[in-house]
């Protein structure tokens, strides 16, 4: 008689709704791996147009790396996963032409996108 109590028990509290899929613990774990799965995109660099080189350049903008005062030649994106935010999200810099052929070898792209203007999209 015991025995069957047991499994009476056991087989009442299998098919009661709650445990683990009722704790704010799962959801957050669950989303985090939805994030972990998620496709990143890989990171971008492309030359800006002579055009908008001198209009930058008139409006002083300057390379966004610290300390360098360079004119804007490059625009560089970069994806990221981010568990606050729960997405992914993007960086997006204005960078000399020293500092785009870095971030070009930094990432494995094609130095020769950052020549011409619109280059790796």
């Amino acid at each position: 008689m015991r025995a069957v109590k047991a499994a009476l028990i056991a087989l009442v509290l299998a098919t009661a709704p709650g445990g683990d899929a009722m704790t704010a613990r799962f959801h957050r774990d669950a989303e985090a791996a939805r994030l972990k799965r998620e496709s990143v995109r890989r990171p971008l660099a492309w030359a800006i147009h002579p055009d908008d080189v001198t209009r930058f350049a008139a409006e002083g903008k300057h390379c966004e790396t610290r300390r360098c005062r360079n004119p804007v030649a490059v625009v560089t994106w970069r994806f990221w996963r981010s568990a606050v935010a729960g997405r992914v999200l993007l960086s997006e810099h204005l960078v000399c032409a020293g500092h785009g052929r870095a971030f070009a070898a930094r990432h494995h792209l094609n130095p020769a996108a950052l020549l011409e203007p619109g280059g790796e999209r």
